[in-house]
């Protein structure tokens, strides 16, 4: 093999290559349309198509200081799946536990932490599942920073929740806002604008894994 014939092999492999990395790193981009239908593309196609899944190039920070004080739009379902894969049998068996569908159980914690079991927010919520200390307490919780412990409480209040009010967007208003304030609206998300985007985006991680878990 001559070189330029080295030099040719060597280029299209390295071209391979990007093109690989570039589609195992691509972002995944949402839009509704109207009638509600969903269609997903890697590309923001036009302005009204909303990033749901980010890539390993553009995870969410490290640190979670202030996690809840930042706007639930810049929450994104982590494209690596390497922490959902290490918690899920604890989900799968905190949700059949408190008969819970486990693609919810994984939407909450998507948006309480992404996955990040030392997360501690601005407000003291701790864990995975963002426990505040008193519904730790509540809940028997020892170590909030444990993953089993953190999701059956986290799995046990939702029960309650959805108990209560009946749907998931009503109970995932009262996990993030509290269940005082879902009933002083009388049983209607309250307007509150990070719980209006909490309930949607928890929405919008239920649709996405009841058709993409693991």
């Amino acid at each position: 093999m001559n070189l330029s014939l080295i030099r040719l092999f060597f280029c299209l492999s390295a071209l391979l290559i990007s093109s690989l990395s570039q589609i195992a790193n691509a972002d995944i981009y949402m839009y509704i349309d109207k009638s509600g239908n969903k269609f997903f593309s890697e590309r923001k196609e036009s302005k009204d198509y909303k990033l749901l899944l980010r890539s390993d190039t553009n995870r969410a920070p490290v640190s979670f200081k202030n996690w809840k004080a930042k706007s639930y739009t810049n929450i994104a379902v982590p494209r690596d799946k390497t922490l959902q894969k290490k918690y899920h049998p604890i989900i799968l068996k905190a949700a059949k536990k408190n008969q819970l569908d486990p693609a919810f159980l994984h939407a909450v914690i998507t948006a309480e932490s992404a996955y990040q079991r030392n997360a501690i927010s601005s407000a003291g919520a701790q864990g995975l599942m963002q426990l505040m200390p008193e519904t730790a307490k509540r809940f028997g919780v020892n170590d909030a920073f444990d993953p089993t412990q953190n999701i059956y409480a986290g799995a046990q209040y939702l029960r309650i929740l959805l108990k209560e009010f009946k749907t998931r967007s009503l109970a995932a208003a009262a996990y993030n806002a509290g269940e005082g304030a879902v009933r002083r609206y009388k049983r209607k998300i309250p307007p509150y604008p990070e719980t209006q985007k909490y309930v949607s985006k928890v929405l919008t991680f239920y649709q996405y894994y009841q058709h993409n878990l693991l």
